[in-house]
């Protein structure tokens, strides 16, 4: 039998493992198919009818008259930045088969986990603030700017400051990440931010941060604490030892709202960020391809949520 289930990953991906295990034990048809080994297979598509060929190591199968779902797990936008300039080869390589993975789009017939198109757009950190303020969350006063002195006169006192998109960069062998930070207005110079935006946002202390998954018509929702209080801040700073999640109940309006923003942004997953504070639960942002596998455990079971849906999609075309 052909695949019912297509899987776009990467090698070294925990997630899709927790996956892939489920659905082989429930012996649905799937295929995985890794970036890092494209190059292996011998891979033809037929834009038209649509059909994948695929011979090689994931193993030989016809993709198209069977397909249901595909899940794509990976980023649209390439963020890695290598520590040594590519090769011609490389450079070819990699675009052509990104373009490869793209073309992929013709299996409009299939339900997406999530849509290349609508994971592009959910990625916008100001697209998705726009999309939640009218989906009924509360959002932080937000400025995308590189005008210091724009950021004090908004901003007076401390301050939340982020990367307009997540950065992540190579310095030689080092691996560099950007996090939430929080710092004085007056620190801000012309000097040190006029070469690059950013987004600053009136920053919300003495709070609680909520990591919301969206799986379908399925939500998970934890606290995240350490040592039983919220953390100053931003958490992934905190040694995972010290971490704790919490699982909590949304209010019915709130779930509705995470369901909705899901949904307008066309996803069928969603990894929503919240901040819960005395003035009410503030959205933070959504990451249309954020991990779950460190919170899924028996009495989460967000990897056999997602094999299930896999396997018998539902909203799933919501993107059209």
């Amino acid at each position: 039998m052909n695949p019912h289930v297509l899987i776009l990953s990467g090698l070294y991906d925990f997630s899709t493992d927790l996956v892939a295990l489920r659905l082989r034990h429930s012996g649905a048809p799937y295929i995985r198919l890794n970036r890092e080994q494209l190059a292996d297979h011998s891979l033809t598509l037929d834009p038209l009818v649509p059909e994948l060929t695929i011979r090689g190591p994931a193993g030989t199968c016809n993709v198209g008259q069977d397909l249901r779902s595909i899940w794509f797990r990976q980023p649209v936008f390439l963020r890695n930045t290598p520590s040594t300039p590519l090769s011609l080869q490389d450079q070819l390589e990699r675009s052509q088969w990104t373009a490869f993975l793209r073309a992929l789009c013709v299996f409009r017939d299939a339900a997406w986990m999530n849509f290349p198109a609508a994971t592009y757009l959910a990625e916008s950190k100001p697209y998705q603030l726009s999309i939640a303020s009218s989906c009924g969350f509360q959002v932080p006063e937000t400025l995308v700017t590189n005008d210091a002195r724009r950021i004090r006169s908004a901003f007076p006192g401390t301050l939340a400051i982020k990367s307009l998109d997540t950065v992540l960069l190579r310095d030689g062998d080092d691996c560099l990440f950007t996090y939430t930070t929080l710092d004085p207005e007056n620190e801000l110079t012309e000097e040190n931010i006029n070469t690059a935006p950013l987004l600053a946002q009136y920053a919300l202390e003495d709070k609680i941060d909520l990591r919301v998954t969206v799986i379908g018509d399925e939500i998970f929702a934890v606290r995240i604490l350490s040592h039983g209080s919220g953390i100053p801040g931003d958490w992934r700073l905190v040694p995972k030892a010290d971490l704790e999640y919490e699982d909590f109940a949304l209010t019915e309006d709130m779930a509705r709202c995470c369901f909705l923003l899901t949904r307008r942004l066309g996803l069928s997953f969603s990894a929503i960020d919240l901040i819960e504070t005395v003035q009410g639960i503030f959205f933070i942002e959504v990451n249309p391809t954020g991990e779950w596998g460190w919170l899924s455990t028996p009495e989460r079971p967000m990897d056999r949520t997602i094999a299930s849906w896999l396997e018998n999609p539902s909203c799933a075309k919501e993107w059209r």
